[in-house]
């Protein structure tokens, strides 16, 4: 008898709080992938790293050699993959001829503002500009990801990119490509309206945009691409009705080659087969990618929302105003072998069950218990022994007891219900002061079924 992950850990004793885990079977079976799980084949502990804020909480430009200590201190507490964020809001904050040099934009921002409060504005943009100015001068003295790169690997740690496909504008931050592909972004019904910063993966000038990204990164040496669906530009002011965006040509031509409707002026146009499209061009997206990923022998991974769709909600970010969305057409990524890796929940909020941005989401099978157990039941059965399944690790405190608790209680997710490894959101965290690297070191040892001592 096969029985879920989930109702198979009911049946052991798990003491993650103290940290000593305990397997004692009562005559059930696993899932054969989780089978005599050892130290060395424990769930993998990821930690992201944002680069901007790696340069927003120093007050001096960051320096190689602090990359080098950074990466020193999470190979030490027993971090095995660091995932390393290459956007900056529609900035390519690495040396390329593919984005603007990091700048700010006064104009820009005082005409995208962020707030309606102007005293706000201002000071924000005084901020700002400072900040960016010490990243101008921090990639004027070396390639980030370059030296993450070679640090990683000279401890053994694999290294992967993270781009952002969904966050390219903010208030005072411009995309190059945009700015030269404006019509490359998501728009309204009656093409006048665009998602500003949510590039539309429809037009094939966009997936070559992200294609030339990966084949910069790859080539530098990382060991695969991350696809994020992080989206600054979600939290802007937008327009407050669902399915606004997405009437992109190409998704207008396509849907009338199929069904002979021209979803721009025909009311009656079937939604779902709509989304299924603009689902469909996404995962074209992903195998292009896939393709330079695996030729190289690097891997692909995918930041996959829960259920049926992506939903790009916006003003507020975690709402159910969803001007946005596609269908999460999973599946095929998997059987198709494009994803290596899904991180689960990516950049959603998971642990809080019963916030509204759920109302919107329409879970089918509706969860009966935490998203936790749902996520497990519903993605290991397709994705077992072919793609790995991580979670995403949320936003912590920046207190150093209350991250204390919630690295508990991520490590009781990830191994109560058997996914691969989990994403810690973000060496930040742990770095002021960086003694709490130290928490990293104790959620391994949990991870790894080892004891504990109690936290003081």
């Amino acid at each position: 008898m096969k029985i879920s992950r989930r109702h198979f850990v009911k049946d052991i004793s798990l003491t993650v709080t103290s940290g000593l885990l305990i397997n004692t079977f009562s005559g059930c079976h696993r899932l054969d992938r989780y089978m005599h799980r050892s130290s060395e084949s424990a769930p993998t502990l990821i930690v992201d790293i944002d680069f901007n804020d790696e340069v927003i909480i120093r007050l001096q430009p960051i320096t190689e050699s602090q990359v080098e200590e950074l990466v020193e201190q999470l190979s030490q507490n027993g971090v095995d993959v660091i995932l390393l964020r290459m956007g900056y809001l529609g900035y390519l904050p690495y040396h390329t001829d593919h984005s603007y040099p990091v700048g700010f934009d006064e104009d820009h921002a005082r005409q995208n503002p962020f707030t309606s409060d102007s005293s706000a504005l201002e000071k924000w943009i005084t901020q700002r500009k400072e900040w960016n100015e010490r990243y101008r001068q921090v990639l004027e003295t070396f390639n980030p990801p370059e030296i993450f790169i070679r640090e990683g690997h000279k401890r053994g740690m694999k290294v992967i990119m993270w781009i952002d496909i969904f966050d390219d504008m903010y208030s005072g931050h411009r995309s190059k490509f945009i700015d030269e592909h404006p019509y490359c972004q998501w728009v309204s019904r009656d093409g006048q309206s665009y998602f500003k910063g949510l590039i539309s993966y429809a037009w094939k000038e966009s997936r070559d945009f992200r294609i030339k990204q990966a084949k910069e990164l790859l080539a530098l040496g990382a060991d695969g691409i991350h696809c994020s669906t992080s989206a600054h530009c979600r939290h802007l002011p937008n327009r407050h009705e669902n399915d606004f965006y997405g009437f992109e040509k190409p998704v207008v031509d396509e849907y009338q080659k199929r069904y002979g409707v021209d979803i721009r002026k025909d009311d009656s146009f079937d939604k779902d087969k709509w989304h299924i499209i603009k689902g469909e061009f996404m995962n074209l997206l992903y195998k292009e990618l896939a393709d330079v990923c695996h030729h190289k022998g690097k891997e692909l991974w995918i930041g996959l929302q829960l259920g049926d769709y992506t939903n790009l909600s916006a003003d507020p970010y975690f709402g159910a105003n969803v001007v946005a969305r596609y269908k999460n057409l999973w599946k095929e990524l998997v059987d198709d072998t494009i994803a290596d890796a899904f991180l689960v929940g990516d950049y959603e909020i998971c642990s809080q069950q019963n916030h509204a941005y759920w109302s919107a989401k329409n879970l089918n099978p509706v969860p009966t218990d935490d998203l936790f157990s749902w996520s497990a039941d519903y993605y290991q059965p397709h994705c077992n022994n072919k793609t790995k399944l991580y979670l995403f690790g949320e936003w912590l405190s920046a207190s150093e007891p209350e991250i204390e608790k919630q690295l508990t209680k991520w490590s009781q997710r990830t191994l109560t219900n058997g996914f691969d490894g989990i994403d810690i959101h973000e060496a930040a965290n742990f770095e002021n002061p960086s003694t709490k690297m130290k928490l990293l070191k104790r959620m391994k040892r949990r991870l790894q079924g080892k004891k504990v001592e109690p936290y003081n």
